[in-house]
């Protein structure tokens, strides 16, 4: 009787450990995840399991999506309607802060980068438009014609409340990006429109943005439209139109830069002014623009309404390097000095300047 207690406890045994694994391997955080359409509550992308968004995936008003750093983010090709991209509507925000040691990295689904088991991605700055970009719309103010507050961003549905940008809060918040690097985007996404890899449109000053990377897009690395956002240490690198580019009466600063213009990029920085009432004037402070292997070495170029600050901004054209100028009396160029850009400060970017 002993031996066959012993026995059905050893089997009842066995079969709880085995349960027990069972359950363990259900409760495993996933590899990869498709995303697609709009999130409908708090979302947490975590550095264990890639992400690939397929065609739009929008972050609502009163929505967060949080990634955490390390964390991989694929897109799946398409253009037009069916383009893939991540849009951070007005009132949603987006939580994403990575680190030196492990940055948040926006890419295609081409791109074979797995860091987790010591792979640097084999694309380079040739590969361009293969997915969308990440757009942010916030309800600080925006130049716009007509005396408009609000508008849609071109190539998302203008009949979505999620597609419009502009408001009165100068001091919106959608949010954090922090160590984030977005890779060979910028397809065609509608009419006129093609995606930059950062866009932010109507941004307010309690939005964080710091320690940025755009490689490789086939449009803007960055616009900026209207708003009041600030950003540091920002590296735009082989974008094949502008490097940064600012629209619609930005009046926030960028501090601490470097564009790097590459063999089919356009200008350096292109500036424009507000199309109605001047919302301010933009600062550009402690920056270069690498115009070297650019053909045509357009450091900057702006129209008659754009007001703003330029300090301590170089142009290193291979021959001089030497202060930007801007050509237009209503931007102030100064110089006080101060050494170059620290280019240390990106050695945690795909190029690793």
């Amino acid at each position: 009787m002993t031996y066959l207690y012993s026995t059905k406890a050893s089997i009842f045994s066995l079969l709880l450990v085995f349960a027990l694994i069972g359950c363990e391997e259900t409760t495993k955080a996933p590899t990869e995840i498709i995303v697609s359409g709009t999130l409908m509550e708090d979302t947490h992308w975590k550095s264990k399991t890639m992400y690939i968004i397929d065609q739009l995936v929008t972050v609502p008003s009163g929505v967060t999506l949080t990634i955490d750093a390390g964390t991989i983010i694929k897109a799946n090709p398409g253009e037009a309607t069916t383009t893939s991209m991540l849009v951070i509507a007005k009132g949603g925000k987006i939580n994403a802060q990575g680190t030196a040691e492990n940055p948040i990295i926006f890419t295609s689904i081409n791109d074979d980068i797995d860091l987790k088991n010591g792979k640097e991605s084999s694309l380079s700055s040739s590969d361009v438009g293969l997915w969308g970009g990440v757009i942010i719309l916030g309800d600080a103010p925006v130049s716009l014609q007509n005396g408009d507050d609000e508008t849609f961003y071109t190539g998302l549905d203008p009949n979505a409340k999620a597609s419009y940008y502009g408001g009165d809060n100068s001091e919106d918040n959608s949010g954090i990006l922090e160590y984030v690097s977005i890779r060979h985007g910028g397809i065609f996404i509608g009419t006129g429109s093609e995606s930059n890899g950062l866009t932010l449109c109507g941004v307010g000053n309690k939005t964080k943005i710091n320690q940025i990377e755009i490689y490789a897009n086939q449009d803007d690395g960055i616009e900026i439209f209207g708003g009041t956002v600030n950003i540091s240490n920002l590296l735009v690198h082989a974008c094949q139109d502008d490097g940064m580019d600012f629209d619609e009466g930005y009046t926030g600063t960028v501090d601490h830069f470097i564009v790097e213009l590459g063999p089919d990029s356009g200008s350096g920085i292109e500036i424009s002014g507000g199309k109605g009432v001047s919302a301010g004037a933009f600062s550009l402070m402690n920056g270069l623009v690498d115009t070297k292997n650019a053909p045509n070495k357009t450091p900057l170029t702006v129209d008659e309404n754009a007001v703003g600050r330029i300090l301590n901004v170089n142009v290193d054209n291979g021959d001089v390097n030497e202060p930007l100028q801007s050509g237009s009396i209503q931007i102030n160029v100064e110089t006080n000095g101060a050494g170059q850009v620290d280019k240390l400060g990106f050695s945690w970017t795909k190029i690793k300047s």
